[in-house]
């Protein structure tokens, strides 16, 4: 691989940083860095591969990146490490070409739902020629807003009510038999035992006007991609690069109700209950009860009331150049 070669898209990186998250999949990420510096000695890139040390780390990391000299940022872990690096990317401003920056992804985390989203192998070796290739596609990315004026941009998807709850418990009190492939699902089966729906009202902004829904929700699910939650097909046909919201509205849902429900949503099987309902919108704004959480990319996030909107094309992946991004 050389910089000069063109498949479409950008210019292959001459001097990509590598952040790398070494806790992500339970020790995934940090296993592969010898791999991947074996990798980029024998094509001759010069990189650097920083590992983090700290919850904002990436972020601080990726907002630096050009200043630093680098050309392209390759985030190496889960969807909270994307989620730090895009922050960090929007933070720093335009890329190096005055165009969206440039993100490259290794996916070694528990979910990858990002990496789905964009039709990436599972095999993060098989990420890596990608990730420093010069096919990119334009990528959308959401922006939450606090009510104490915090903002937050997200890549994959995110929630009010009980998936929030969820991810907040897997982020705040996580208990070690919620680890693994199978963790999240553990830990939302666990979540459900104690947990209350909430009166929520979500007003959604599209080009038809103005919709708002009041009424008792389990959870209210906005996605810019059709996966969360570690390959849950929230919004099945969601487009990273459409310039729309995909929203969940799940209604007020028994515990038993959800019980049935949850294995389905692998495979999207709970549009078929008449409780849940997919809209889409360009913007949304969800209040409300105050103890309801929110979680951005299974990153806890606060609570309601939030806003949330949708840059179009605010970033470019790079993705494989065969497979096209839907």
């Amino acid at each position: 691989m050389t910089a000069t070669r063109r498949i479409g898209g950008v210019p292959a990186p001459t001097a990509p940083l590598f952040i790398v998250n070494p806790i992500a999949g339970s020790g995934r990420a940090h296993s592969i860095v010898p791999r991947i510096e074996a990798w980029l000695a024998e094509w001759g890139i010069e990189a650097r591969l920083l590992e983090t040390r700290e919850a904002g780390h990436a972020e601080r990391l990726a907002a630096a990146a050009t200043d630093l000299g680098h050309d392209r940022v390759v985030a190496v872990g889960g969807d909270g490490t994307v989620q730090e690096v895009i922050n960090g990317l929007l933070a720093s401003g335009v890329g190096t070409d005055g165009g969206p920056p440039v993100l490259g992804l290794i996916p070694s985390g528990r979910g990858n739902d990002l990496a789905r989203s964009v039709h990436l192998p599972i095999d993060p070796m098989a990420c890596l020629p990608i990730a420093v290739g010069e096919s990119t596609h334009s990528f959308d990315v959401g922006s939450a807003r606090g009510e104490d004026g915090s903002r937050r941009y997200f890549g994959a998807a995110g929630g009010a009510g009980f998936d929030a709850a969820v991810a907040h418990t897997m982020a705040v009190h996580r208990r070690f038999w919620m680890r693994g492939e199978a963790g999240y699902f553990l830990g939302t089966l666990n979540e459900l035992r104690r947990y209350r729906n909430s009166e929520l009202q979500v007003t959604l902004i599209g080009n038809g006007g103005v919709r708002v829904v009041s009424q008792r929700f389990l959870f209210i699910a906005f996605a810019n991609g059709p996966y969360y939650g570690g390959g849950m097909q929230i919004c099945p046909d969601a487009e990273t690069d459409d310039g729309w919201l995909d929203v969940c509205l799940v209604g007020d849902l028994s515990r038993l109700a959800a019980l049935r429900e949850l294995p389905g949503i692998y495979q999207a099987k709970h549009l078929k209950n008449p409780r849940v309902e997919i809209v889409r919108a360009r913007s949304l704004r969800i209040e409300g009860d105050p103890t309801t959480r929110v979680h951005l990319d299974g990153e806890p996030f606060g609570s309601v009331p939030v806003e949330i909107t949708l840059l179009p094309g605010a970033v470019s992946v790079a993705v494989a150049a065969a497979v096209p991004v839907q």
